[in-house]
């Protein structure tokens, strides 16, 4: 029937007209008049109660002015037959009224299988940790689309207990992968720690111990050691503060334009300048980055690959233009990257140290909108190339007069 619920209405009077004038040569008019009680119940069936009140009180008149006496109008030849059609008309309406209470318990059935469904497959994904709140939301929207207050009052009942539910599992899980790092972190870490304190501890022990005689040298290669391992265990603990600085998204970069040539010179200041190959050619594009954050990121990626680096052997710098920016490439001679991707996680290390350089590195490049990736070099060894962000910077125009 048609979705337009007068135009059905009107439909189904017609059709109900067409069946009457079909079988009136084999039964009586006003026994065919009861075919318009199923209009009646179509309309109710399909639009609800008010459009059958209406389709019965039309069927009526039209039963009346096409099938009695005198036709073609609505007066009656017979005034028994006012009766007849107030019977029909009782009948008709009667029967939509069942109808239409028929048609809404359906509706209440078929939403509470909805609303049932949603809450079992919801229980059923939290049981086996999938889903997301806000996937839930929206799924909870669909279903309660065109639903009554009470059935929305008792679905959202039923759906507050599982979010709650939700949250204190998402608030235990959170709890679980803390414990998780920090687990990762002491076992990682302690022997970094440990390794710098227990060789303080020992350099401080011989300088007050009243039993060795120590000479001005002795003493002066004690004081190196203290200052050495004391460097170390502050350039650990910076790194623990960088790395959780980033991991909690507050190590947000101030990009600014910064010739490749003055990051590289920042970044060598800090290691062992002498065992580094620098190939940076002029007129690249100035990168667009947080010279700090970058700076970092370079010395942990160089102070990596010259610890992987046999002694003796050079780590290889050099910078160029690519389609996403300036590319710096730093290629050592290690034992190489199986993981690339793991290599850069915290706590991962293929030799020796806590394994936080490249993640930090990582981190700070990711964040500057440029990327870190690693890959093998021919020969032996890894490649770690840093990609950053650039753009050209503009050229000065003469002055009139002047060349």
């Amino acid at each position: 029937m048609n979705r337009h619920p007068f135009v059905g209405s009107v439909l189904a009077i017609a059709a109900a007209t067409l069946l009457v004038y079909a079988l009136r040569p084999v039964a009586p008019t006003l026994s065919l008049g009861a075919l318009y009680t199923l209009a009646v119940l179509a309309a109710a069936v399909l639009y609800g109660m008010a459009y059958a009140i209406a389709t019965a009180v039309a069927a009526m008149l039209a039963f009346n002015f096409f099938f009695l006496a005198p036709v073609h109008t609505l007066s009656l030849a017979d005034g028994r037959n006012w009766t007849v059609l107030g019977v029909y008309l009782v009948v008709g309406v009667v029967a939509s009224d069942l109808a239409a209470r028929a048609r809404r318990r359906a509706g209440v059935a078929e939403q509470r299988e909805r609303e049932t469904a949603l809450l079992s497959d919801v229980a059923a994904e939290l049981l086996q940790g999938i889903g997301t709140l806000d996937d839930l939301g929206a799924r909870a929207n669909r279903v309660l689309s065109g639903a009554d207050a009470a059935s929305r009052d008792r679905f959202e009942t039923g759906l507050a207990a599982l979010i709650a539910v939700a949250r204190e599992r998402e608030q235990l899980e959170a709890v679980r992968r803390a414990d998780a790092v920090k687990t990762t972190i002491i076992q990682s870490v302690s022997h970094d720690l440990r390794t710098p304190l227990a060789t303080m501890v020992a350099a401080l022990d011989g300088l007050q111990s009243p039993e060795l005689t120590l000479t001005s040298p002795d003493r002066d290669m004690l004081f190196g050691t203290l200052r050495v391992e004391l460097a170390r265990l502050i350039r650990l603990v910076e790194s623990l503060l960088e790395l959780s600085r980033l991991q909690a998204g507050v190590a947000t970069p101030r990009p600014e334009l910064w010739a490749v040539e003055d990051l590289v010179g920042r970044a060598l200041d800090e290691v062992e300048r002498d065992r580094v190959s620098v190939a940076v050619p002029d007129e690249l594009p100035a990168a667009r980055v947080d010279a700090i954050q970058i700076q970092r990121a370079l010395v942990n990626v160089l102070e990596n690959a010259l610890r992987l680096s046999p002694d003796g052997v050079a780590v290889t710098l050099a910078a160029l233009e690519v389609d996403a920016g300036v590319a710096i490439e730093v290629a050592d001679r290690g034992p190489g990257v199986t993981d690339a991707r793991r290599a850069v996680q915290p706590f991962v290390s293929g030799g020796g140290g806590a394994g936080l350089g490249l993640a930090i590195a990582h981190g700070f490049v990711t964040a500057n909108g440029g990327t870190l990736t690693l890959a093998p070099r021919a020969g032996g060894g890894t490649v770690a190339t840093l990609t950053l962000p650039a753009e050209r910077m503009p050229v000065a125009v003469p002055a009139p007069g002047r060349v």
